[in-house]
């Protein structure tokens, strides 16, 4: 189990990998004022079917997992989310991704995200993709939505090459949601 340090060290270690590739993700929403809507940071399991192989093929994603968010006015809310999308790719690195995410919030609050391609890298092992989307219903409806994932690798490196491929990993993700 990764601890708050762990968490800590693998979010700054994010945040400064997107920085060097040229996404630097929203400041924190206390010091963006009115320009953020909600900025958070969360830790992500996902699924993948038919696992990730050498092959392009398209596969199914299905993503839980819990945001720590900060709204304009600085009051932090928890929220546990759920994704279902398509990406194709190999385990090497993702290629598109089109899903949509629903966000519960513990205040009673809901978010529903739809999301499309954006770009993919991978550094040192580490897959790191940015999401692009759109508020589609709910907290925020109509806001734009960027979300940076980096997976952590959850398997070792031949699971890419046998048959069934990478089926699950885990990623710390930095979502910023903006008018």
């Amino acid at each position: 189990m990764i601890g708050k340090r762990g968490i800590g060290i693998a979010l700054s270690s994010l945040t400064l990998l997107a920085a060097s590739i040229g996404w630097a993700p929203t400041t924190q929403a206390h010091t963006a004022g009115a320009h953020t809507v909600q900025d958070c940071t969360g830790r992500e399991n996902i699924t993948y079917g038919p696992g990730l192989g050498l092959s392009s093929e398209p596969a199914t994603v299905t993503v839980d997992g819990v945001y720590h968010c900060v709204d304009a006015s600085g009051r932090g809310v928890t929220a546990e989310y759920h994704t279902e999308g398509t990406t194709a790719g190999t385990c090497l690195l993702l290629a598109w991704n089109r899903s949509e995410e629903t966000l519960r919030y513990a205040d009673g609050g809901k978010s529903v995200i739809a999301y499309r391609s954006g770009p993919s890298v991978r550094v040192l092992g580490l897959n790191t993709a940015k999401l692009e989307g759109v508020v589609v219903a709910g907290r925020g409806k109509g806001s734009a939505a960027e979300k940076i994932i980096q997976t952590v690798p959850g398997s070792l490196p031949t699971d890419c090459v046998l048959a069934d491929g990478i089926k699950r990993t885990t990623a710390f993700t930095h979502l910023s949601i903006h008018p």
